[in-house]
């Protein structure tokens, strides 16, 4: 599993690039607002202050390096399901996340003195990922190959996420690592499509997608930690590009 994440976490860095040496004073993106730490309604300052800045970034921020992340691309996933019901060889390749941009923030709560921050969040359209797969194995008691085109959705997406930070200080300005980021999902459905199954045998893979879409509880339920694993890295790596860049002190002030 480690060996996936570290994988994907490695594809982000091509994505994205290294960052480079911020100045001492960085111009923080449109409608990014300061919270004072020592507010009493700092999560509050800090949902407004995302709920704002969220439409500017994820069209990118050219200033900062930033790119923009919806579509976001990532360019390798692997899940090696071994054993249980769904025990399959899964990888995806230039895989698009869709829909970011449509993050509704339902609650915050940030620890800054122990450096955590937790979101509870939906989105208002389904979360969707496209590209290229390639699968072997079986699926509850069928067996599956294929190798082509895919496209799954999940609709009425909420998640929680933990984030923890590790400050520290650069040219006389306090910057923060993302130590770690762990995510949470629900979805009221998912929707599978996998072109090209059975070395192209229309039957088998229109048979194959309909058994996937009937069952889709029961194969989430083998692979969500799998997903959230994944998209918890993804949104670490664009975490990590925006803290690269922007100094932890200059978001909350004393």
């Amino acid at each position: 599993m480690m060996a996936n994440i570290m994988k994907i976490a490695c594809c982000l860095v091509c994505v994205f690039g290294l960052a480079l040496t911020a100045p001492s004073t960085v111009k923080l993106p449109k409608g990014f607002v300061q919270c004072k730490r020592s507010d009493p309604k700092l999560n509050e300052c800090i949902k407004n202050s995302l709920k704002n800045a969220v439409p500017h970034l994820v069209k990118g921020v050219p200033s900062l390096g930033i790119y923009p992340i919806d579509p976001l691309r990532i360019t390798q996933l692997g899940i090696d399901q071994g054993s249980g019901p769904v025990s399959i060889k899964l990888n995806f390749r230039d895989l698009d996340i869709s829909n970011i941009g449509t993050v509704k923030i339902n609650h915050i709560f940030a620890d800054l003195d122990n450096n955590n921050i937790t979101f509870d969040v939906q989105f208002e359209k389904p979360i969707t990922l496209d590209g290229n797969y390639d699968i072997k194995g079986k699926v509850i008691i069928l067996p599956i190959t294929g190798d082509g085109l895919c496209k799954i959705s999940l609709d009425n997406l909420k998640a929680k996420v933990y984030v923890y930070l590790k400050p520290f200080v650069k040219n006389g300005n306090t910057y923060v690592d993302i130590k770690d980021i762990k995510l949470t999902f629900t979805t009221t459905r998912m929707h599978l499509k996998l072109d090209n199954l059975f070395k192209g045998d229309k039957a088998l893979g229109n048979n194959m997608n309909v058994f996937l879409n009937e069952n889709w509880k029961d194969i989430l339920a083998e692979l969500q930690t799998n997903f959230e694993n994944a998209l918890a890295a993804a949104f670490s790596g664009v975490a990590q590009q925006f803290f690269s860049r922007v100094p932890y002190n200059q978001i909350f002030i004393e």
